[in-house]
């Protein structure tokens, strides 16, 4: 993996079930890489008095007490935010401790989790969030903030979506893309996986000699890694064999594009990329097609 000590990998943590594993997968990240960790907590704030200015009938006295008491309140609220986010901060930071880090920050910041990561980005080498946010509970699906970060930024994406354990395999779908040929490119430079890793390259086209062009571009492109290298050519429908080697294959983590058609709307409105990620089990490394 990479060795640029200038960049974080920057963990997105909050009061949610995926906390604790997002902080293990980035302290992984940061030891494999030997990138500094950054510990982030975002505190979003509820702008309360909107609702007192959409009463148009409360008389201008009503209006300023109502505003007056929001205003304490809120106050109150940011103050319990602020203790609560100290508190996840505290375990987060604990974790790394144990796991024998000593390059690492933990910080809190106000604001959406995107505009942290916009301010952030030229410090970042790579994001590590959870696929559900604290707002999402126990509901299947995908996190409110998840479409907002991957967005936000030109950074890769790593996804948690499942307990931690030491990565074994990454699969990469490539089809060709201007978006996965930057892929390979990095995991040739050794900045997706590690060596000790196996990579399982799989190329699903319409017709199967498409696909097996693919397969040996990949394979020469890839031949002077140390990894182990599986190429795997298939002929069909890509959602459903991707998600069937994954399971067949125990894949820990697949590395994708996202937003490869150039309409950032479409990624969470029926796009494959959106389709991958609530019907596998994997973690996912997205990296997005830059756009501007």
């Amino acid at each position: 993996m990479s060795d640029n000590n200038q960049q974080y990998i920057l963990a997105g943590v909050d009061a949610s079930e995926h906390a604790s594993e997002v902080t293990n997968y980035a302290i992984w990240l940061s030891q494999q890489n030997q990138n500094p960790l950054y510990i982030l907590h975002t505190i979003e704030h509820s702008h309360l008095a909107e609702k007192v200015h959409r009463e148009g009938n409360l008389t201008p006295n009503i209006r300023r007490n109502l505003l007056n008491e929001l205003s304490d309140g809120e106050h109150q609220q940011s103050k319990k935010l602020i203790a609560e986010g100290k508190i996840i901060l505290d375990k987060a930071s604990e974790q790394a401790e144990q796991a024998g880090l000593d390059d690492f920050v933990a910080k809190q910041r106000h604001g959406t989790l995107s505009e942290a990561l916009i301010d952030l980005e030229q410090q970042t080498s790579m994001v590590v969030i959870g696929s559900k946010g604290e707002d999402h509970g126990s509901e299947k699906g995908l996190g409110s903030q998840l479409e907002s970060a991957i967005k936000a930024i030109q950074r890769p994406i790593f996804i948690v979506k499942k307990a931690f354990s030491q990565p074994q395999k990454l699969m990469f779908a490539f089809n060709g893309s201007p978006t996965s040929t930057k892929i390979l490119t990095m995991i040739r430079e050794g900045l997706i996986a590690n060596k000790a890793m196996e990579i399982h390259v799989v190329c699903v086209q319409k017709e199967l000699t498409e696909a097996e062009k693919l397969t040996e571009h990949v394979s020469e492109v890839l031949k002077d890694i140390k990894n182990t290298l599986v190429t795997q050519a298939l002929a069909g429908d890509p959602l459903q064999h991707l998600i069937q080697y994954q399971n067949q294959h125990s894949i820990d983590i697949t590395a994708m594009g996202a937003f490869s058609h150039g309409k950032m709307h479409g990624f969470f409105f029926g796009s494959f990329t959106t389709k991958m990620l609530r019907q596998s089990k994997t973690n996912f490394i997205l990296i997005r097609q830059e756009m501007r």
